[in-house]
């Protein structure tokens, strides 16, 4: 919504009220009105205070003509009081003095042009690096969504290879236990089938008798 909206609004408001008892005065709604007064303050653009700025510096140009022209006039007075009949120098401090507010109000109005375009400039530019800060905002997400996936890639990765060295382990682990089952069940069996040996009976012979002594001991 622009000032003249705001404006508008600010009319209809107006023109909303009615009149006071006893057809006094003018009644509006005040909170409305000061509600439209301060949007028109917070949407006032700043070409509005440098149009402001501008018209301040042309009425003090302005007065300064005045001033200068007044100066001149006043001397041109005084010399023609000395000079009877002689009107020329009060025709030249005229046109001196209406060729300097003449200046004033060009240079006024040209600086008004120039304030509104400076004006526009700056609202373009804002839109454009607004934009632009934009756009720089998604690039800087996706790229560390990126690094994200990236990141996650090598977990996955890691992880897979703990999990195949694990898997790798066990089956080594149980492969050795397989192992040392059937050699151990193999030298079980290997003991049950060898003979047993009697030690009387190893080498056939009997063992000597004692021999008695002549007491009989």
């Amino acid at each position: 919504m622009d000032l003249l909206d705001i404006v508008d609004e600010l009319e209809e408001a107006i023109l909303e009220g009615h009149h006071g008892r006893f057809g006094r005065g003018w009644i509006v709604d005040r909170d409305k009105l000061l509600d439209l007064v301060d949007r028109l303050r917070t949407r006032a653009p700043v070409s509005v205070e440098q149009a402001q700025q501008v018209l301040e510096e042309r009425g003090e140009l302005i007065r300064q003509a005045q001033e200068e022209a007044r100066i001149i006039s006043q001397r041109a007075n005084e010399e023609a009081e000395l000079r009877v009949g002689s009107h020329d120098i009060v025709m030249a401090a005229q046109a001196r003095a209406a060729e300097i507010i003449e200046r004033a109000n060009q240079q006024a109005t040209e600086s008004a042009e120039r304030t509104r375009d400076e004006a526009a400039g700056i609202r373009g530019r804002a839109a454009a690096e607004a934009v632009q800060q934009a756009l720089e905002a998604d690039r800087y997400s996706l790229e560390i969504l990126n690094r994200l996936i990236e990141h996650l890639r090598t977990i996955d990765t890691t992880i897979g290879n703990a999990v195949t060295a694990l898997e790798a382990k066990i089956e080594n682990t149980e492969r050795q236990q397989a192992l040392g089952a059937r050699d151990e069940q193999g030298a079980a069996e290997a003991r049950d089938a060898a003979p047993v040996d009697s030690p009387a009976a190893d080498d056939g012979n009997e063992p000597p008798a004692l021999e008695r002594s002549p007491s009989g001991e």
